[in-house]
């Protein structure tokens, strides 16, 4: 049945993008109902949503698509498109369809292979009506993509010398969109559009013909028409015609020639029929492989992807979306086995229309034991046997359909047949105890319904999501809840329920991851205030100049050091007072040159200066390299100020930005509370009609028993007015 719920799952990502002095985390939905946009560190705050799309966040893609040459465009479609397949062949489905949208989102990364990719995707997830948007838009991706390669000069996919391909061509793309699309039309019920979608198939290959008649055979039910297409191969020439001897090579075709049979029973051609239905009792399936896209555009029920996610879990478990060969050899077998099983009561069902009892008694005597059909194979065995009265036969069947079918309705109607017969071999007080105990399995079963009918209006639907639950339940609560799963609406609105279900634990996850965001931008909104009030003491204008003055006073030093080779300018405390001193005692000794003799004290005066001169000239060297390293650390540090003056001024720009992120982590709040109200609304609604189509679905087994009780006491009635019918012949003689 197709998935009416038209919800997209989403997926959400963490992104740090870092400024000078802050790191703040971006909210990213990735959805199809949500536009993907993406925050760089450098990014402008005044530019559109759609701006916004389009922008990268990884340094690993920085470089805008549209600067990469027309070949590189194409290699990275083809590695963006192969990231996609790696999370579809991990198992995570959702994960592969988020990594799709992205990349035409973000790289305008639209292949017709990642196009027709998405649409399984979506078919493997339930969302059926989003799957058929797709296929029915994949034509004019075909075409941009083909435009493209030509422009890069690319060459379409071709054979080599040993006849396998390089790749899945364009034609051949284009013709698993028609067929899968008209699949999903037919599954919601859309005939005439699969009709028209059929049409514009004009010939494919043999490889696909099973599935394009197959299909064309639904989408025309009942009619039988003759499909248009051609097929690109000679043995398959007549398989058009109803009468052709068509080979099993699949299962497929096995279904064609069921199909064919079904047809050739409502037009009363027996004959053909009969000869179609004996081929295909006693057909062997060939062993076939599928394909990549075959195994894609295969739902996946919700307890697989449960299977999956907790695979994700556990690395131990191994991959549901492969199978062994132990599993493709079972699951061969068991569709050889339910295609000769259905064929077989096909036959039995044509005899018994034509009133040919004997041949379905025939027929259903070597009916497997454990078969789907097994139920309706027993009751249409003792039927054939009570006409070609092997009573002993069709009584001991009759009672194994009582007792092992107690909740069906060929169970029901075996216990008035047992009645019947016993009525027309034994004593009329054994046909009223008979007609009894039919009646007291009416009553149960309609006690037993009402039961049912109560404890389900007061029992929560969530046991009822998986299968694996229902089967746990024990009593006749879960035998009525099997048989009403029965109903492929029911069943849908069970599978509706369970997604809403994952998806809500997902919404609620979101919600908390979208939580944290709010306390980051929260602190990281502190700690920038902070660090503004911090910054906003140091008077960064003054430090500078300081710095700058310093580091002059150092490089006029170092030159006039090196100019004039004169040490003194690298002296220290101690040796500015000794040279100091030096020139004091040499104006001294030139103040008194002519009053006395000055001779003496001028030899000790130069003595003292050349020792001072040689301690200078000794450490001029490793002075002038201090100085030197000091004028190296100096413009450092002035580098490093007015770098951390201009991180001051960014951080205190951005501010704007840190709001705009604000902005965007409430809208998506926003969503969330939206969307979990929209899930909470539709959960209710899909709810409400659960219980409806349960409550549709007592009212008619309780009609169904009702009649039958009916019909038994009817009977009953008919037994005790024969038993008493002799005693007032008596009493009148």
């Amino acid at each position: 049945m197709p998935v009416n719920m038209n919800q997209a799952f989403r997926d959400f990502s963490r992104y740090a993008v870092a400024t000078p002095q802050l790191k703040a985390i971006i909210l990213l939905i990735v959805s199809g109902c949500f536009s993907t946009a993406a925050i760089s560190a450098d990014m402008p705050t005044d530019v559109s949503t759609d701006e916004l799309n389009k922008q990268p966040t990884e340094v690993a893609h920085s470089t805008a698509a549209t600067n990469l040459t027309l070949a590189q465009q194409a290699n990275l479609r083809n590695k963006l498109y192969r990231q996609a397949l790696y999370f579809y062949f991990e198992g995570d489905y959702n994960a592969a369809l988020s990594q799709v949208s992205l990349n035409r989102q973000r790289f305008d990364a639209d292949t017709a292979k990642s196009h027709l990719f998405e649409a399984g995707l979506q078919v493997s997830i339930g969302l059926h009506h989003q799957a058929t948007e797709t296929l029915a838009t994949f034509e004019q991706a075909l075409i941009q993509q083909q435009a493209n390669d030509k422009l890069a000069g690319l060459e379409p996919p071709t054979e080599d010398k040993q006849g396998s391909k390089t790749a899945t061509s364009a034609d051949e793309l284009k013709l698993i969109a028609l067929l899968q699309l008209s699949e999903q039309q037919i599954e919601q019920g859309k005939h005439s559009a699969a009709q028209q979608t059929l049409a514009n198939i004009t010939q494919l290959p043999a490889s696909y013909a099973e599935q394009y008649q197959i299909l064309h055979q639904l989408a025309y039910w009942p009619a039988s028409v003759t499909p248009s297409a051609k097929i690109l191969d000679e043995s398959y020439a007549g398989s058009n015609q109803a009468d052709t001897e068509l080979t099993a090579k699949s299962s497929l075709s096995a279904y064609v020639m069921l199909n064919q049979a079904l047809q050739l029973m409502q037009a009363k051609d027996y004959q053909r029929a009969e000869t179609l239905l004996v081929r295909i009792k006693n057909i062997n399936l060939a062993a076939t492989e599928t394909n990549f896209w075959q195994s894609l555009f295969t739902e996946k029920s919700p307890q697989q992807r449960a299977q999956v996610s907790s695979k994700n879990v556990n690395k131990e478990m191994t991959d549901i979306s492969i199978m062994t060969a132990d599993e493709l050899k079972a699951d061969k077998q068991i569709q050889q086995q339910a295609i000769n099983d259905y064929a077989q009561l096909l036959l039995a069902q044509m005899y018994v229309k034509q009133g040919l009892y004997q041949a379905a008694f025939d027929q259903l005597q070597d009916f497997p034991e454990h078969s789907p059909y097994t139920e309706s194979a027993l009751f249409l065995f003792a039927f054939s046997a009570q006409q070609v009265k092997q009573y002993d036969t069709s009584l001991a069947l009759l009672d194994l359909l009582k007792r092992d079918y107690q909740y069906s309705q060929l169970g029901w109607q075996s216990a008035l047949l047992i009645s019947a017969q016993i009525k027309q071999q034994n004593t009329l007080s054994e046909s009223l105890y008979s007609y009894q105990q039919a009646e007291q399995l009416y009553v149960e079963q309609l006690a037993d319904l009402a039961r049912f009918h109560t404890d389900i209006k007061q029992t929560e639907l969530t046991p009822l999501l998986f299968n694996s639950n229902v089967n746990a339940q024990t009593g006749a609560n879960s035998q009525w809840l099997q048989k009403a799963l029965e109903n492929p609406e029911l069943k849908h609105d069970i599978d509706t329920l369970s997604e809403l279900s994952l998806l809500t634990s997902n919404i609620d996850r979101q919600q908390q991851k979208n939580a944290w965001i709010k306390e980051s931008l929260t602190l990281n909104k502190q700690r920038q205030a902070r660090i503004i009030e911090q910054q906003s003491q140091t008077q960064y204008p003054e430090l500078i100049q300081q710095l700058t003055n310093q580091k002059q006073l150092l490089a006029q030093k170092i030159t006039e050091a090196e100019a004039q080779e004169n040490a003194d300018v690298f002296a220290n405390d101690a040796e500015q007072a000794w040279l100091k001193r030096v020139n004091e005692s040499e104006n001294i000794i030139k103040a008194i040159s002519g009053q006395r003799s000055t001779e003496e004290y001028q030899q000790r005066l130069s003595r003292v200066k050349a020792v001072l001169n040689w301690e200078l000239q000794q450490q001029f060297p490793q002075r002038l390299w201090q100085h030197k390293k000091l004028l190296k650390q100096v413009d450092q540090q002035l580098v490093l100020v007015s770098q951390q003056q201009q991180r001051f001024a960014q951080l205190a720009n951005s501010q704007q930005q840190t709001t705009a992120f604000e902005q965007r982590q409430a809208q998506a709040e926003t969503r969330l509370v939206t969307t979990t109200q929209n899930i909470a609304a539709l959960e209710a609604s899909i709810k409400a009609q659960i219980q409806q189509k349960i409550s549709v679905f007592v009212s008619e087994q309780q009609i169904q028993l009702e009649q039958l009780l009916l019909a038994s006491r009817h009977e009953m009635a008919a037994v005790l007015e024969q038993m008493s019918q002799p005693v007032i012949n008596g009493e009148e003689l």
